[in-house]
């Protein structure tokens, strides 16, 4: 057939005639087949601040219920006391349930860490839009502390053995504070970032906390291998714990090509408009480890 006659052909048979043609592969195909996802566990290390551009708290509200004077146990531990503080940071839901908003908190850091098992190598500093110097990590406190960030070195595969060297993107979720173990992980709570612009007069968040030490913080990480890296050869499985998959240890946790994770991590540079997750909370008249109401994260 002529170039000339193919090109005289009808759309949908020319259509027939590429498609059937063994040869032709879509570029972006190849390099999904080519990304890995690892998913496993680690450790964040180090002070964070608010950026120094623009430090004002971001517009996700999380909204935290609690009893009739404001107050929000952690396993029978007092963590927040609204009465103490400004007893009209306390507002009443429809459902007659009671709530204190706080505003979202965002962070970086100059000397943070990370630490994991099938990490070696070092976090590399990002010159970020609104910081004026390179970060380690920036990241984002709602109910929980999400952070971002890129390492440079290699990684192992727990799943597979097989190692990989470059820059990587990572991101790491570390306790919900409704989690037993949350006191590991700063929260909106430890910003002090409570407030309620329907009070008279209105109370609206004000930073207080400039500077939050945090040690050795647990996180799920999601290690982003790019597109097109090859493994530098096999190596052993990594003593880590594995998040992801089907949860069992070791086994499991690495995702390639469509990016089957099926435990991705939860976060809200992920969410849509809004989502809305259950969470521990005790009423003074409860028993101490009574399981009640939710908490919400409301982005605009």
């Amino acid at each position: 057939m002529s170039l000339r006659s193919c090109f005289q052909l009808p759309c949908f048979q020319l259509f027939q005639l590429l498609v059937g043609s063994a040869a032709i592969v879509p570029l972006w195909a190849a390099s999904a087949i080519a990304q890995v996802q690892i998913n496993s566990t680690g450790v964040i290390s180090g002070t964070i601040t608010p950026p120094n551009k623009n430090p004002n708290f971001n517009q996700g509200t999380t909204r935290v219920d609690t009893d009739s004077q404001g107050r929000y146990f952690r396993n029978g531990v007092l963590v927040f006391d609204a009465s103490a503080i400004n007893p009209n940071l306390v507002r009443m839901g429809a459902n007659g349930s009671f709530f204190v908003d706080f505003r979202g908190i965002p962070v970086v850091s100059t000397n943070g860490t990370l630490d994991s098992a099938i990490l070696s190598g070092q976090l590399q500093p990002t010159q970020r839009f609104n910081n004026d110097t390179p970060v380690n990590f920036w990241g984002n406190i709602q109910d929980e502390f999400v952070v971002q960030g890129n390492y440079v070195g290699t990684v192992t595969d727990p799943a597979t053995g097989q190692q990989y060297q470059g820059t990587f993107a990572i991101r790491g979720q570390g306790p919900r504070y409704s989690d037993s173990n949350g006191g590991s992980s700063p929260t909106v709570f430890d910003f002090r970032s409570q407030y309620n612009f329907q009070a008279n007069p209105s109370i609206a968040p004000k930073p207080t906390v400039f500077s939050y030490p945090v040690n050795a913080m647990p996180v799920k990480l999601t290690i982003t291998v790019p597109a097109g890296l090859q493994p530098i050869g096999s190596g052993t499985t990594g003593s880590g714990t594995t998040i992801g998959g089907t949860g069992s240890t070791g086994s499991t946790g690495s995702t390639g090509g469509a990016g089957n994770n099926t435990d991705p991590v939860l976060s809200i540079f992920s969410a849509g408009s809004s989502f809305e997750v259950q969470r521990a909370v005790l009423d003074a008249a409860q028993a101490p480890d009574a399981i009640g109401p939710k908490s919400r994260v409301l982005l605009r």
